[in-house]
């Protein structure tokens, strides 16, 4: 039985720490009283920074199906002279009556040292996609591009 009185100091500790643990710190620059005090020396403006991470960069749009018909397929490729980031805008504009169900954008540079592609307009539903290519430092980019979809009837 004298074991008891040690499990109950157990339990209670365990909660207490629990309690105590389940309350998050805030980060707050406006209060003065804070716990965490933030500090910041030569700030510059919000902006994306891409860093190479070895792996590829796809983009996959809308959900694929073994029905659908490919639209359009091509690779974009772009070289750059060393000196600079590259961002493009690019846009791929189906002819015909279709629509959009899937478009799948693989990198195809080595050792992840493609563009990073993010999805700017149309695409599901549409008969255009386009999509915003950001390079790495001194680099180009190689997509391998595929549209599925179906075309539309006509409705009479």
């Amino acid at each position: 039985m004298e074991r008891l009185p040690d499990i109950s100091r157990l339990i209670f500790a365990i909660s207490a720490f629990t309690i105590i643990c389940a309350n998050p710190i805030t980060v707050s620059i406006d209060n003065p009283n804070s716990l965490t005090k933030v500090t910041t020396k030569n700030v510059t403006r919000p902006k994306i920074d891409v860093k190479i991470l070895g792996k590829p960069h796809h983009l996959f749009i809308g959900r694929c199906s073994p029905k659908d018909e490919i639209l359009h397929e091509e690779h974009i490729v772009l070289t750059n002279d060393g000196k600079s980031h590259v961002s493009a805008n690019i846009r791929m504009n189906i002819e015909g009556p279709v629509n959009i169900t899937c478009v799948n954008v693989y990198d195809e540079m080595p050792n992840g040292e493609g563009g990073y592609p993010s999805f700017a307009a149309g695409g599901v539903g549409h008969d255009f996609v386009e999509f915003n290519v950001m390079t790495n430092y001194g680099k180009g980019f190689h997509f391998y591009t595929r549209v599925q979809g179906y075309t539309k009837k006509d409705i009479v």
